[in-house]
């Protein structure tokens, strides 16, 4: 629609010149050049007309908008206002001159000469609709309504129209007006994917999800009979922050089909497998983008972070100190090399990068907590205590804080304060499978072995392969003079330890270079 527009303001620039046709065959060979996208011709005829003192004004806009085509913004703002000063009644070009101006980081000089040319033609469809769409952009939501009410017919029949509209009902919490504005874009003949992008953003930023799914949907079946590699990208990642996951990948894969050495095409399909809970099919795709982009951070973390979902530390910590190095002051990096370090067992390592984010995060919960675990594993239970307090000050319903609280209580042998944290901690995530675990061995420490099975079995129905649980659970059997159940779980428990040790020693070889 851009180019459209442009279109058009050159013509009311020559409408608003009234030049004779014989005076003016090079600018109208020019403009139609221009509308035709061959800019290079456009240019040589457009400066044919410079030559002539009567076309010189017209060449000069019209340099200025090709050259505001070509992405050349300080060209163009100086052709444009050298044609003003010649001729300040050239609409067009002072339309255009805005333009350049929005486009270039000047709010204040677009919003000005759009202004001035609905002084001259207050029914000047492009001005108004720019200054309505850089008032919305400079978060004066009501201006831009106000500014936009004259063409609201016209914009109701394109898709920019659609999305500054969308925006400012959106920003004025006018619910039932961004509503009625679906049924108008489901009118829409060609909408542009840029639009259809934003407009469904627009639209989860109110809640709107099944409206906006319905407006990617349709954007994905133009995509599918034209695909771009750029347009199927951005689809799929728009339907990924929907959790639309299928609709996702197979996006991503079409732009990846399109695009082979796509790097971000693998980084979004990597990011829908760990959604979709395949971290080694997330590896596979992390793996050729480490081969595509070795130096590249993002996928050094990406990369780093699935190997320490996977348990294969030495990668993790390889890929995310590299990471780390080459973004010093990205905290989520940091964090997660501490977790790294952390479950490598680098416990000093850990709490340094720890404590070093908590001197510019101090109120952060997930770190109190981070360091409070670290303090566990090294044995330093009361400073391991008044961290994860400290965390759960902060934030009072996480679990991991209160998981590893109770483990200190546990490590002290305080049963009567870890207890009440597990039982707790059960009731509201009875799903946590380690609280289960942990309750049902202290159970069986205080010889209430029927009341410990029934927390161990619990255990096992929601993670069969808990080696923990399987040898607790034999305990308590044993306890409770089942002798065959008892021999039966310690087997398999022995065999899920032996089992998980090899498979964890085969994952670490396969990513071994080559």
């Amino acid at each position: 629609m851009r180019a459209r527009r442009i279109s058009q303001a050159l013509f009311l620039v020559l409408f608003c010149a009234g030049f004779a046709c014989a005076q003016t065959n090079h600018i109208e060979t020019a403009t139609e050049l221009l509308g035709k996208g061959n800019l290079v011709q456009a240019e040589t005829e457009a400066r044919k007309a410079l030559q002539v003192p009567s076309t010189r004004p017209l060449a000069l806009a019209l340099l200025g908008t090709i050259r505001l085509q070509q992405g050349k913004i300080d060209e163009s703002t100086k052709f444009l206002r050298q044609a003003l000063a010649l001729n300040p009644k050239l609409i067009g070009a002072r339309t255009t001159l805005g333009t350049a101006y929005a486009m270039s980081n000047k709010p204040d000089e677009a919003e000005k000469c759009f202004e001035e040319v609905l002084n001259l033609d207050p029914g000047n469809l492009n001005a108004r609709f720019d200054l309505a769409k850089l008032q919305a952009s400079r978060g004066n939501f009501q201006q831009s309504l106000d500014s936009a009410a004259p063409i609201r017919s016209q914009l109701l029949g394109s898709d920019e129209g659609l999305v500054i509209l969308a925006s400012d009902y959106a920003a004025l919490g006018k619910k039932q007006e961004l509503e009625d504005l679906v049924g108008h874009w489901q009118r829409l003949s060609e909408p542009s994917g840029e639009s259809a992008l934003d407009f469904a953003a627009t639209l989860v930023t109110q809640g709107m999800n099944s409206q906006a799914i319905a407006v990617l949907e349709e954007q994905e079946t133009r995509v599918a009979n034209h695909p771009q590699a750029d347009s199927a990208l951005k689809l799929a990642n728009a339907f990924l922050a929907l959790g639309r996951l299928t609709n996702a990948e197979i996006n991503a894969e079409l732009a990846l089909s399109r695009k082979p050495d796509c790097l971000a095409c693998y980084l979004t399909l990597a990011q829908v497998s760990e959604r979709q809970e395949n971290t080694e099919k997330a590896l596979s795709y992390l793996v050729k983008a480490k081969r595509m982009a070795p130096q590249d951070p993002e996928v050094l973390f990406q990369f780093g972070k699935v190997c320490l979902e996977r348990n294969l530390l030495d990668d993790a910590l390889g890929a995310l100190s590299k990471a780390v190095e080459l973004r010093p002051d990205n905290d989520t990096y940091a964090y997660l090399l501490g977790s790294a370090n952390f479950g490598k067992g680098r416990l000093d390592e850990a709490l340094a990068l720890f404590q070093r984010l908590l001197q510019k995060h101090p109120q952060d919960a997930f770190l109190h907590y981070a360091i409070g675990a670290v303090y566990f594993q090294q044995n330093k239970y009361s400073e391991a205590e008044a961290s994860l307090k400290q965390s759960l000050a902060g934030q009072p319903d996480q679990v991991p804080a209160n998981y590893y609280l109770a483990l200190t209580y546990d490590a002290i042998g305080d049963d009567e304060r870890a207890i009440p944290i597990f039982q707790d901690l059960l009731k509201s995530h009875p799903e946590h499978v380690p609280s289960h675990v942990k309750l049902g061995g202290i159970l069986v420490r205080q010889h209430q072995y029927e009341e410990a099975q029934r927390n161990l079995k619990e255990a096992i129905a929601l993670d069969p392969g808990s080696v923990e649980a399987h040898y607790q659970l034999a305990l308590a059997l044993r306890r409770l003079g089942k002798s065959a159940e008892s021999e039966a779980e310690m087997a398999e428990s022995h065999r899920l330890e032996a089992e998980q040790s090899a498979t964890r020693d085969l994952r670490l070889r396969l990513l071994l270079p080559d």
